[in-house]
């Protein structure tokens, strides 16, 4: 009888023969043990990154609280340091006595490299598993089965207490790389990519362009490295942070000026920020022997398809520093959501960024001159696009500045895409340096009729809004392109805005110039609403220089001549300035009459602010409590709706508040006014307005008896002043300190005060106010027996 022995063997993965025996002796190889594999040597120059490399040693930290996958996912722009920065934390993780006893894997992905040099995850696999000590011959070809294989031999040293760190560089879109992840937490991951892998289960962070102090320490660390004598950053700081700024605090970028610092030791900083300033394109300087900004850049551009290549290229068309979506889909000429498709793909990859709020974008600046130059390289016809572009900055301006500035109680108009004043303020303050920006470039491409049309609604805003600076270059270049179109009216509009402006900018000779050439242009076209519109605007300029007589005249003519065309709006607002000034004058009488027209007027028409403004005024001159109160309810009302006011508008509301709030004694309720405007005029840079607030307040403080710190504030209020050009004030506000510095017996300093206020009334043209400084001056002098010291013994 034959008997059968059947053996089964199963339970494992066999590479090849098995054999079975009673009693078998076995001699295995040794097997090499996971080990620092090709881990590059890390920078002694790493800067700017201090942040991100706690984020990733906390992360990896085997005792660590609340501990995530064990996976860090670094991602950013070429160039950004991705790889340093992981290189740097696998080298300081490793230092840390038994958190990673098995070493480290590190493998170069390529992922963005020509097809050639590209790792695939097969031979990925079969590089981390001969690292992990498989023979070659046990190596499945399969890259499932080799997946297997690889996070099997990684638990099994994790389990044995030599847990091993894997590093995992430069590596493609998720898809490509999910076969070499460990599973579990078991194994740490670090990985870098220029594409955003949001699929991971992993701590991801995103590297920005350095700070300005962390690009200097990083060109200063590689210029130490190389001669610790070289001390050209730290004696061209400055020259040093404007790099950083022209480079947009690329690491990549930076290295490059460090090396061709090194290169010629005699080179100042100064020297090579012109070259890079004045190059063709920036790009060109940024490059030596095999490293280059615009090679890095162009291993991303290979891999976009071809609408995303299409809308890159585009997008460096865009005029200001970000941009909408929306502004974006004019430019393409695609609809709004296959703009934001595109635009999220290029996120993805890091070629754009999102920008708060949501729907805006930013594209760093030498990728923007790298998507120039392959704008111009290819054949895309983008005239068209810019044309709508800048056709769709006309319309929405145009709309936003109809919600904006039309009186309080107007109704929005149906079509216009704004709800409410809120929403049009947004819109603009948003787009605003794309608006300054698409007006001069129309000027420069010549399309002076597309620069006019801008120009117009845009200024208004900005004007408005005290953005001084911008509403003056984008006015001066409407001005010459609607000089070269021959265009008498549209100069004439710009002009006179372009006075408004440069009398709120404290240039008050420039204003009234400006203001004589648009209204001399405007009686040439025999024009008299833009007439009436120019002489209210000099009015104003005049009234600011404190000649009072010609204000009001330029007033009256205007408020004739708006009458004339009908134009209540005009008529009112001419009125209401002939009332202020008339005030100023002392000719109450006269300035009632004026300023009763115009609250009929604005009262009729539903502009409950320049209702309140009017009644104000008419309060003053007919010292009447009672319109007083109504004034200030009205101000109160407007002040208390959200929408109705622009910043600046809103902070001049709360200084006059303020003013009736301490003529009434409320002083904590106009102290409180009074903060809130500083604190605008301050974001604004509007240091006249700043030191008129900061006088008020010092006001407020004398009134409560509160003197030091009267002097404190009309000290400060004096520092703004001396930047304003504006004698009145400032001899006003020594008028005022002197009276706090009396106040604490401070006699020496009053008395010097009262004498340079008395010099600068002289010098504004005001002997009257002069004479009432020395007046008081003297009175002090005899009552204290004091005697100003000879200025040239004073100290």
């Amino acid at each position: 009888m034959t008997s059968t022995t059947e053996n089964h063997i199963g339970g494992g993965n066999f590479h090849d023969l098995v054999v079975q025996a009673r009693n078998v002796s076995l001699v295995q190889p040794d097997r090499p043990d996971p080990a620092l594999i090709g881990l590059p040597q890390q920078s002694r120059t790493f800067a700017g990154r201090q942040g991100q490399l706690d984020q990733i040693h906390q992360a990896l930290d085997p005792a660590a609280p609340n501990k995530g996958s064990g996976t860090v996912v670094v991602t950013g722009l070429a160039g950004m340091g991705k790889t340093e920065l992981i290189i740097q934390a696998a080298h300081r993780v490793l230092r840390e006595e038994e958190w990673f006893p098995g070493g480290v894997l590190f493998l170069d992905l390529h992922g963005y490299d020509a097809e050639e040099r590209r790792v695939s995850p097969k031979r990925a696999l079969g590089s981390l598993l001969r690292a992990l000590g498989i023979p070659p011959e046990h190596i499945p070809p399969g890259v499932e089965d080799r997946s297997r294989i690889y996070r099997s031999e990684l638990g099994k040293l994790a389990a044995a207490g030599r847990r091993v760190l894997v590093v995992l560089d430069d590596a493609p879109a998720t898809g490509c790389i999910r076969h070499l992840l460990p599973s579990g937490d078991s194994t740490a991951t670090l990985v870098s990519s220029r594409h955003s892998l949001a699929e991971l289960d992993a701590l991801a962070l995103t590297l920005r362009e350095l700070s300005a102090d962390g690009g200097r320490k990083l060109l200063s660390g590689a210029l130490h490295a190389a001669d610790p004598r070289d001390s050209r950053v730290e004696v061209e700081a400055d020259e040093a942070d404007r790099l950083v700024t022209l480079c947009g605090g690329l690491p990549l970028a930076l290295r490059i000026l460090a090396s061709l610092l090194i290169d010629v030791p005699t080179r100042p900083l100064s020297r090579l920020r012109r070259d890079l300033e004045t190059a063709h394109s920036a790009l060109s300087i940024l490059s030596r022997e095999k490293r280059a900004v615009d090679a890095a850049f162009e291993l991303s551009y290979r891999k976009l398809t071809e609408d995303q290549a299409e809308l890159f290229r585009l997008i460096s068309l865009q005029p200001g520093p970000d941009f909408s979506t929306e502004s974006a889909a004019h430019l393409y000429g695609k609809s709004f959501e296959e703009t934001q498709r595109v635009l999220l793909d290029l996120a993805r990859r890091h070629l754009v960024e999102p920008r708060e709020p949501y729907g805006r974008w930013q594209q760093h600046n030498l990728v923007r001159l790298y998507s120039r130059q392959q704008l111009a390289s290819a054949d895309d016809s983008w005239a068209v696009g810019l044309m709508r572009l800048f056709a769709h900055f006309h319309e929405m301006t145009t709309l936003a500045c109809a919600s904006l500035f039309g009186p309080v109680a107007q109704h929005h108009p149906a079509e216009s895409p704004f709800i409410d004043r809120a929403a049009a303020l947004a819109w603009l303050d948003a787009e605003r340096h794309s608006l300054v920006a698409a007006a001069i470039r129309a000027h420069e491409d010549h399309e002076d009729l597309l620069c006019v049309a801008l120009a117009v609604p845009v200024t208004g805003f900005l004007a408005e809004a005290h953005y001084l600076e911008d509403s003056r270059q984008v006015l001066a270049a409407g001005i010459r392109s609607s000089r070269r179109r021959s265009d008498r009216y549209s100069e004439a509009a710009l002009r006179s805005s372009l006075g408004v402006v440069l009398q709120k900018m404290r240039k008050l000779r420039k204003s009234v110039r400006a203001h004589h050439k648009a209204i001399k242009i405007c009686r040439g076209l025999e024009s008299h609403r833009a007439l009436a519109g120019a002489l209210n605007n000099l009015g104003l300029a005049l009234h600011h220089q404190r000649k009072f007589e010609e204000a009001a005249a330029a007033h009256a003519e205007a408020a004739q001549l708006f009458k004339d065309a009908d134009d209540q709006m005009g008529l009112a607002h001419a009125l209401s300035n002939t009332g202020e000034t008339l005030v100023a004058m002392g000719r109450a009488e006269r300035a009632s009459r004026a300023l009763r027209k115009a609250t009929k007027i604005y009262r009729n028409q539903g502009d409950l602010l320049g209702y309140a403004r009017a009644l104000d005024g008419l309060a003053r001159a007919t010292l009447d409590e009672e319109t007083a109160t109504q004034a200030a309810e009205l101000r109160k009302r407007s002040l208390s709706m959200a929408d109705a006011l622009l910043p600046h508008e809103r902070a001049i509301e709360l200084t006059n508040f303020a003013t009736t709030l301490t003529a009434n004694r409320e002083f904590d309720a106009a102290l409180t006014a009074q903060q809130e405007a500083l604190g605008t005029f301050r974001q604004l840079g509007n240091r006249h307005h700043e030191a008129a607030t900061l006088g008020q307040m010092a006001l407020v403080r004398q009134n409560q008896g509160k003197w030091g710190k009267a002097v404190r504030l009309h000290t400060l209020a004096l520092e703004a002043f001396l930047e304003s050009n504006d004698d009145h004030a400032l001899a006003s506000e020594l008028t005022q300190l002197a009276s706090a510095l009396l106040q604490q017996g401070c006699n020496i300093e009053a008395l010097e005060n009262l004498e340079l206020a008395a010099d600068l009334y002289h010098r504004a043209d005001e002997p009257e106010s002069a004479t009432d400084a020395l007046d008081l001056a003297a009175q002090v002098r005899r009552r204290a027996g004091v005697s100003l010291r000879p200025a040239e013994s004073q100290a």
